[in-house]
């Protein structure tokens, strides 16, 4: 009586079992696996660049604070330990290997990678373009920014490109972006110290030296009771 009733009850655990299985191989097919609501595993690089072309180029250099940040020659890595990576230029490339321009927290790098979940670009499949990225070459009035992402042993890239002609002021250049890159290219810019408002290259800021305590000072003080 008691081994029938064990036996009954395995027998019912393996049908509720065997039940079961179809969901939980469909609940665990329908979660994306790349989108990690900002986790940042180990091999997560942003790599971003943005190439403007030779004419574009020169208009943005004879008026650098009429263009947004996402319009300028500049190229940003961030790796997985933090380090961002970021300089600007015309002459920048996709292969260039910029210098370190400050170290992220851990915070800062999870809050970086769920906005690009939250934007749609953390999911591989978004992904548009395969080719060699360092054969992108701008025309004279085109824009190209590119979006190279790696997390979870996948990597991506995302391309947009746009021309903006000569005839066309930079508020109107802007309806011809991708939001959500354009949103992408000013995080990461922000996060490099790059804004909108360009630097004063025109001011002179002091050189100082410090070759130590100053060996005369005690010679220029007052000595006491001298009148």
């Amino acid at each position: 009586m008691s081994l029938s009733g064990s036996r009954s009850r395995s027998t019912f655990h393996l049908r509720r079992l065997a039940a079961l299985l179809p969901f939980l191989a469909a609940a665990a097919c329908s979660s994306p696996p790349s989108s990690t609501g900002g986790a940042v595993p180990g091999d997560a690089v942003i790599d971003a660049t943005v190439l403007v072309g030779e004419e574009l180029g020169r208009r943005i250099r004879r008026d650098p604070g009429d263009w947004p940040v996402q319009f300028r020659p500049a190229r940003a890595i961030i790796l997985p330990d933090g380090v961002l990576r970021a300089d600007v230029g015309a002459d920048l490339r996709v292969d260039d290997r910029p210098g370190v321009a400050r170290h992220l927290y851990r915070s800062q790098l999870e809050d970086l990678w769920r906005g690009l979940d939250e934007l749609g670009f953390g999911d591989p499949t978004v992904g548009d373009y395969e080719g060699n990225l360092g054969l992108l070459v701008p025309s004279d009035d085109e824009v190209i920014q590119i979006l190279a992402l790696q997390r979870g042993g996948r990597d991506w890239a995302i391309v947009r490109r746009f021309q903006v002609p000569p005839d066309l002021t930079p508020a109107e250049a802007a309806d011809l972006e991708d939001a959500r890159m354009r949103s992408a290219i000013r995080r990461l810019a922000a996060l490099a110290w790059a804004f909108d408002d360009p630097p004063d290259d025109s001011i002179d800021f002091p050189e100082r030296y410090d070759f130590g305590p100053d060996p005369w000072a005690r010679y220029r003080d007052p000595v006491k009771g001298d009148t």
